[in-house]
């Protein structure tokens, strides 16, 4: 199937961080955000996702792009496009509940697109929290989820203290040695937290288990850049910086030594052990194994909603007036650096051309061309 693509805004081309250093390569490409959230729908659809999916994925990728998440942003087209050609992701496919309770359900997200499975999730999770004060979901079958961040705001949203993590056993996701350890055991195992409030943005609390998110590990490697000092070792078990090493066996490290590893332990255990993913009938092709967890809870149960963001904004407030450490200008809340990145990047989002000339080939892999002008 074949599809017009709209029309981006590439800019100038400027010296950037390259493979070889002291050596010049052209600078990002620039785009709107609403050029790149066409293309990136016109894509999908051409490869069997609805319009009405394919928009919202769309979104959610350029949304993350804005955030200053570039790891879980456009980068991933190909990854998806990827998982639709092998049969891992079923673009037609819809998440629904397997089992529920009034405070609980177990989504089966049935190899669909794990952003709409992570949707589905949360928004029963709320929706049960209306009525129980707290309520708890596990998905199976799913597909990778995107920034979870998303998730955590969606609750955060509807005025709900909203938490979400994910894990992937696939060979090819286990990337992250265990502390003390020299050799793959779990995935980056993210997690995320939203707190609501009354007239600011909510307080959101996103990363990975690992040092480094294997995104980011991308994102330098198409880039050309060197990872920092103890995010990598090589498959050998030494210490490395060059985001290629991953990829040629080795392994990234949890963050905080012995804190990252037991807190990556934890969400593997709530995300895979606790809903069944890891059953014969829940794994996906060659033994894959992954379920997330999305945890909603209403803070209004214990007060009212007013009390509660009161309190929240004086603990901002108290954190906010410390004084700023020698070479920093402030102190930051959780949330902060993607609420400043979407303002920065409301009308243009830089991209590099390595990671462009690998989505234009996932788009003309469904027959749709590149966007120009």
């Amino acid at each position: 199937m074949s599809s017009t693509a709209p029309k981006g805004r590439p800019a100038a081309k400027r010296p950037a961080s390259s493979q070889t250093p002291g050596a010049a390569v052209p600078g990002p490409l620039v785009f709107s955000p609403a050029a790149l959230r066409d293309y990136t729908q016109a894509i999908f659809v051409a490869a069997g996702v609805s319009a009405a999916v394919a928009s919202r994925l769309a979104a959610s990728l350029v949304l993350s792009n804005q955030s200053g998440h570039d790891s879980h942003g456009i980068i991933r087209i190909p990854q998806y496009i990827r998982d639709i050609e092998r049969g891992q992701l079923d673009p037609r496919a819809e998440p629904t509940v397997r089992q529920s309770g009034p405070a609980w359900a177990l989504v089966d997200g049935q190899w669909a697109l794990g952003h709409e499975t992570a949707r589905f999730a949360m928004g029963e999770a709320v929706e049960r929290a209306r009525t129980t004060g707290v309520a708890f979901v596990s998905t199976m079958r799913t597909n990778h989820i995107g920034r979870l961040g998303e998730w955590a705001e969606q609750a955060a949203h509807a005025r709900m203290i909203g938490m979400c993590g994910g894990a992937f056993t696939h060979p090819a996701a286990l990337l992250v040695a265990p502390h003390q350890g020299a050799g793959r055991a779990l995935s980056t195992n993210p997690m995320a937290i939203g707190l609501p409030r009354a007239s600011s943005p909510p307080l959101v609390l996103d990363f990975a288990t690992s040092i480094t998110p294997e995104g980011k590990v991308r994102v330098a490697k198409e880039k050309g850049a060197a990872l920092p000092p103890g995010s990598l070792l090589d498959r050998d078990g030494q210490p490395a910086t060059d985001p290629n090493t991953l990829y040629a066996g080795g392994m990234l490290l949890p963050f905080a030594l012995h804190k990252g590893y037991a807190l990556s332990f934890m969400v593997d255990a709530l995300s895979v052990a606790l809903s069944g993913a890891d059953e014969p009938d829940a794994r996906g092709p060659g033994g894959f194994e992954s379920g997330a967890f999305f945890l909603a809870i209403d803070p209004a149960t214990f007060g009212s909603f007013g009390r509660w963001s009161a309190a929240l904004d004086r603990l901002a407030h108290r954190v906010r007036s410390v004084p700023p450490a020698p070479g920093f200008t402030e102190v930051l809340l959780p949330g902060d650096p993607e609420h400043r990145a979407r303002v920065e990047r409301a009308d243009a989002i830089a991209v590099p051309p390595t990671t462009w000339a690998t989505i234009v080939e996932a788009g003309r892999s469904v027959g749709v061309g590149p966007p120009t002008g």
